[in-house]
């Protein structure tokens, strides 16, 4: 798989090199042909390399034309002379003033069977291809066809390991290369539809939707109308619909061409307008007055079941979200997904795990008290749903901090009332140990004894 940059080094001159893989392909053609026919282009580039001259490029490039040109035979070559031929014609490619030119067609080569190895074949190519993806700088465009390559490998093999081996580079280094690589949008889009069809091979269906509504956000507006867009925007929604883990349409309606739909696919889009914001009331009337096998070529025709059972999980998240005492009986639960009061908790609990609400279910009370719940839309209405929860959010905070407010005030005044009687307590008995000290000293003094003065 793709990895840091790296060097292919294999001795030898290039005019060595290239007569060395001319004889080769005759080999394998059974024929002496491509040897004699660059042996005079490569006379020059001889002469310059043994006098040590600067090597002619655009001669190179001659050579490599007819070189690249007879390689589609190194795809019958015994399996194990493959991986190492191609390596010596990237190398080759190399040394060309122009690589870009030769590896899109060499790539083009690597995408087709290997017909000399059925079972081994894909693992081989895309071995050499990540090699060539390595040799090449980060930045270097060529590494678009490598890639789309690759990836036409693995969606031709369908092997599983090999795209679990791919996703990670994508994940982490997809949109750095797309960006390095200064791609058009029909070039970006060509690589997310690509990956999209090899996830979809793999079974990685989650995948294969992101990255469909990436090349659908590739079109630009001026575009959104014609064919192609229309195709796009199509397959984008239908597969959205059928998704059982897609709740959230909004990328979806912000789209230009599957806004376009609303002309060119009327009742498609009135499809995605009521699984973006109504209910399993809104969805069975629409069916019972437009059939699935009637919309857009029968897009959805198998996909009735997988359709109602996610109206009933969005049609109780709204009932969830919209609820102000945050409690919703069974009987209601039930009354509005059209099921048997025995399978509430089921589709409670099949809504709690598809992430849309959090709660938990009272079955003494047969009540689902709700914890938080997913707004499908938000607009003007669940802004005013909102701005009222915050009012009564704060009237309760400010009824708290009434409450913790006179409390503090109480203890305040408990506080200096307890400190005025300690002091009080302290002065008075320090008043009374006086008092007692004076009577002390009056009742221990001694009478004295008064002479008579004499007249």
């Amino acid at each position: 798989m793709p990895a840091p940059t790296n060097t292919l080094l294999i001795e030898g001159s290039f005019s060595e090199l290239a007569e060395e893989f001319a004889q080769y392909i005759d080999t394998l053609r059974k024929e002496g042909n491509l040897q004699s026919e660059i042996a005079p282009l490569l006379e020059p580039i001889r002469q310059q390399e043994q006098s040590e001259g600067e090597a002619d490029l655009k001669q190179r490039d001659e050579v490599l034309k007819k070189l690249v040109g007879a390689a589609a035979v190194l795809n019958g070559a015994p399996e194990k002379e493959i991986t190492p031929s191609y390596n010596l014609l990237v190398h080759l490619v190399h040394q060309s003033s122009n690589a870009d030119v030769f590896l899109p067609r060499i790539c083009t080569y690597l995408a087709k069977p290997i017909t000399t190895s059925p079972q081994f074949g894909p693992t081989l190519a895309i071995s050499i291809l990540t090699t060539i993806f390595n040799t090449l700088n980060t930045n270097d465009s060529s590494r678009y066809h490598v890639l789309l390559a690759i990836v036409a490998v693995i969606r031709q093999s369908g092997s599983g390991y090999a795209f679990e081996a791919l996703k990670p580079q994508l994940a982490s280094q997809l949109p750095t290369w797309l960006a390095a690589w200064e791609l058009d949008e029909e070039e970006i889009q060509k690589v997310h539809l690509a990956i999209a069809d090899a996830a979809t091979a793999a079974g990685d269906d989650d995948l294969a939707q992101t990255h469909v509504v990436q090349a659908l956000q590739t079109i630009p507006a001026a575009e959104a109308t014609k064919p192609a867009a229309r195709d796009l925007a199509v397959r984008a929604l239908a597969s959205a619909l059928r998704r059982p883990t897609v709740f959230d349409f909004t990328p979806l309606t912000a789209s230009d061409a599957v806004q376009s739909l609303r002309s060119s696919d009327s009742t498609l889009f009135e499809l995605l307008e009521i699984f973006t914001s109504d209910t399993l009331d809104a969805y069975e009337e629409f069916v019972a007055a437009n059939p699935l096998s009637s919309i857009s070529g029968g897009v959805l025709a198998e996909a009735a079941d997988a359709l109602q059972t996610k109206m009933r999980l969005l049609t109780l998240t709204s009932l969830a979200s919209s609820t102000p005492s945050r409690s919703l009986p069974y009987a209601t639960i039930a009354s509005a997904l059209r099921v048997p009061a025995s399978d509430v908790e089921m589709w409670v609990i099949d809504t709690i795990r598809a992430g849309l609400v959090e709660g938990k279910l009272s079955q003494l009370k047969q009540e689902f008290l709700i914890h938080r719940a997913t707004y499908r839309v938000f607009g003007e209405k669940q802004w005013a749903e909102v701005q009222g929860r915050l009012m009564v959010w704060r009237r309760s905070l400010e009824g708290v901090l009434e409450v913790i407010r006179t409390e503090r005030e109480r203890f305040i005044r408990e506080g200096i009332q307890a400190a005025a009687d300690q002091e009080n307590a302290a002065t008075q008995g320090k008043t009374g140990d006086k008092s007692r000290a004076g009577g002390d000293r009056r009742r221990h003094q001694q009478p004295r004894e008064v002479e008579p003065v004499a007249e």
